[in-house]
């Protein structure tokens, strides 16, 4: 991700138009000594890699008429076909923390603040108005989710002028985070994924089956062990789980954790938005998200083996966990494929492609093309996958190109009995 030293931070990425929207809070200078945010911003990409400023909300531009330094985490919502952002003022020396909103009919802005007030003021719950998650239902109906310490949720009415109802607590059951056992943070994020509703703050997160909970706490999706070095020191001072502020999303088939990082910086006051890769396990349980320097989006199989898993975009493929810890790829169907742009080829004489597979005895057929399952082929590997071993397949790569956009196309009559591990280029 092309924001390391930028100061974006609290990320919100939301999918909208086929195109990644990043809704965030902005960290002022990179020598603060304290959170100084001036403003609130929205950033987009295609590829998840290269980042374009689409707009900046000023705190003159709203209902708040001055400047402040509490422009706190954001969020955004499309309704009939327009946008709303919500974001966070806090002002602790005025006793001012409310959650805002304007509206764009684009998802980048620009913006308008219809209301001319808050959309939420302290006071209504016991717990700090501030840090506002949205989320909609299957019936389209939208809830904001905010709240420090403990989490409050509400419907929204449908022109988008206030709640429907009053604020329900949403129950934790055995609640946990950076601070502890019995706590959990601030920044709170809501998303589902096959009948379970995720309910995360920071890389902490709890689970439920139906909307209004209550929730079992699952613990953190992080773990030192699965930081590169360079990224694990400096971290906050409770550790590598204090302060990933973020939230989940899926695109192309992949699913996403973007959240805030300080190791860029140094500096827990000036941080940075990263991007993880996310893996589900069969039960719902989330496996701990591995915390790369190069991010998401790109790949140098040339240094180091590329997971199978973390592939760009797919279609008829599912994802699975290895004996290793690896996230695997299994194809479901015959035609199932990933992709994988940006592939870093080493040398122009280093041109041989290596999979790694595994898988039960059968016929499998891999084409390798450009760009996407219909693109101009770059080469073909076909051979039996043995037992129960791992077998290598290689593929020879035309031209001298110094990156390519590879696609990884599966075709067998048992095709789901193989597993992509990954690959490297020698």
């Amino acid at each position: 991700m092309n924001l390391p030293d930028a100061g974006i931070t609290d990320p919100h990425i939301r999918i909208f138009r086929d195109r990644a929207y990043l809704y965030a809070s902005h960290d002022f200078d990179r020598a603060n000594t304290r959170f100084d945010m001036r403003d609130w911003q929205v950033w987009s990409s295609d590829n998840l890699l290269d980042w374009s400023l689409e707009s900046t909300l000023k705190p003159e531009q709203t209902y708040i008429g001055k400047p402040i330094q509490g422009c706190w985490a954001t969020d955004a919502v499309e309704h009939k076909g327009r946008y709303y952002w919500f974001f966070s003022e806090v002002v602790p020396q005025e006793d001012r923390r409310q959650i805002g909103v304007v509206v764009g009919e684009r998802p980048g802005g620009p913006w308008k603040d219809y209301l001319k007030g808050p959309f939420l003021k302290n006071g209504i719950v016991p717990t700090e108005v501030y840090d506002p998650a949205l989320f909609k239902d299957d019936d389209g109906r939208i809830y904001i989710i905010f709240g420090v310490w403990d989490y409050y949720i509400a419907p929204l009415l449908d022109d988008m002028t206030g709640i429907a109802e009053a604020p329900r607590r949403l129950e934790i059951l055995d609640p946990e985070g950076p601070y502890g056992k019995g706590k959990t943070d601030d920044k709170v994020f809501l998303h589902r994924r096959n009948g379970l509703y995720y309910l995360s703050w920071g890389c902490y997160y709890a689970v439920s089956h139906t909307l209004m909970g209550p929730y079992q706490c699952k613990g953190s999706f992080l773990c030192a062990e699965r930081i590169d070095f360079k990224m694990r020191q400096p971290t906050w001072p409770h550790g590598p789980t204090q302060g990933r502020h973020g939230s989940f999303f899926d695109w192309h088939n992949q699913s996403y954790f973007t959240y805030c990082d300080m190791s860029h910086s140094g500096n827990r006051y000036f941080r940075s938005s990263w991007i993880s890769y996310v893996h589900y396990l069969p039960g719902g349980d989330i496996d701990p998200i591995w915390i790369q320097t190069w991010g998401v989006g790109q790949y140098f199989p040339g240094r180091h083996a590329v997971t199978a898993g973390h592939y760009f975009a797919a279609d008829q493929v599912e994802k699975e966990l290895d004996d290793d810890g690896s996230v695997v790829v299994r194809p479901a169907v015959s035609g199932g494929f990933v992709t994988f742009p940006r592939v870093e080829v080493p040398t122009a004489s280093a041109r041989r492609l290596i999979l790694k597979f595994k898988g039960n005895p059968g016929e499998t057929v891999v084409s390798v093309r450009r760009h996407n399952p219909s693109g101009v082929l770059l080469g073909q590997g076909r051979g039996a996958i043995s037992g129960e071993g791992v077998r290598r397949l290689t593929i020879d790569l035309p031209g001298n190109a110094r990156r390519e956009d590879l696609c990884f196309v599966f075709e067998a009559p048992k095709v789901n009995r193989l597993l992509f591990h990954s690959f490297t280029i020698e």
